[in-house]
């Protein structure tokens, strides 16, 4: 059996099968990075504390909207696109890929990935 970190790393792999997928972080809502595959001139560790602050921010915001819980969080430039979704009550995964991959079909397999996530790590 795998342990726990390996299987975290074959989940974000399986993101980077995504059409024009570039990386994936799970990321603590605090902002520390855990686990991440993809681009490594990427400053995980700017780009973990800013995707926790989008999503509690977006969190915040939403809330004033809709009492719900949010769902995710997409922002996208004319190159690359990033989808921060919940994976537990303490982490985040967050995808990138180019701004030309499809949003449905990246958003369904993060979601997914995500409930995956949440289940290797236990739910907390």
């Amino acid at each position: 059996m795998m342990d726990r970190a390996s299987r975290l790393d074959t989940l974000l792999g399986e993101i980077m099968k995504i059409d024009g997928a570039l990386g994936a972080a799970l990321v603590s809502r605090d902002g520390l990075c855990v686990r991440s595959a993809g681009r490594a001139e990427l400053s995980r560790e700017t780009f973990s504390a800013m995707s926790a602050t989008v999503m509690g921010a977006a969190e915040i915001a939403l809330r004033e909207l809709d009492g719900n819980a949010t769902r995710a969080v997409v922002a996208s430039t004319d190159q690359v696109k990033i989808l921060i979704v919940g994976a537990t009550r303490e982490m985040l995964l967050v995808a990138y890929a180019t701004a030309a991959s499809p949003l449905a079909p990246m958003q369904s397999a993060v979601e997914h990935t995500a409930s995956e996530v949440g289940k290797v790590l236990g739910g907390g």
